[in-house]
This record gives structure tokens, sequence and C-alpha cells, in this order.
């Protein structure tokens, strides 16, 4: 793919030209594409602070304001997590 304006190359995801800046995008299509890797990238993030706030919930429990309610901000980061790298195989 090539931008329009200067004819430089494109990749698919691109939303604008790398060299000149103008928008590559045809339709409303096109505006709404996600590009993949931003999705993996923010499910590998959400997968690690989920994981994280696991192991201090965990590294904690033995303290006094420990709770087993304290798991479910973990749990719900960590589904996020998968949805989003759910989506973000789909996406391919």
């Amino acid at each position: 793919m090539e931008c329009r304006q200067c004819s430089a190359p494109l990749h698919e995801h691109d939303y604008n030209c790398p060299k000149c800046g103008a928008l590559t995008a045809r339709t409303r299509e096109d505006l709404q594409k996600t590009d993949p890797r931003t999705t993996k990238t923010l499910a590998w993030l959400l997968l690690v602070l989920g994981v994280a706030g696991v192991g201090f919930v965990i590294a904690n429990s033995d303290t006094d304001w420990y709770s087993p309610l304290n798991y479910i901000y973990p749990a719900m980061v960590l589904a996020a997590g998968t949805v989003a790298m759910i989506s973000g195989l789909r996406a391919k």
C-alpha cells in the first residue's frame, strides 16, 4: 500500500503517512481498525499487572488488613487482559 500524496510505502495499520503525515484511511471501517500489536501490548501489560497484584495480595496475606476480597481487583485486571489477548489473537 502506498500513500496517495507522496507514494511512500505504508504498513497495513498506518493511519497517517510516516513521511508526509497525510491521512491514509479511505473509509469509515479503515478509521475503526485497531492495530493488533497495540492490543497485544495492552493485553500483556494487563496480564502482568494482574499477576503482580495477585502476588502482592498473597505476599501480604498474613497481615491484619488481609481479606479474601482483596483478590477481586487483580482478578478483574487478569480477566481484562485475557479478553484483550483473545481479541488481539482474533484480529489477525
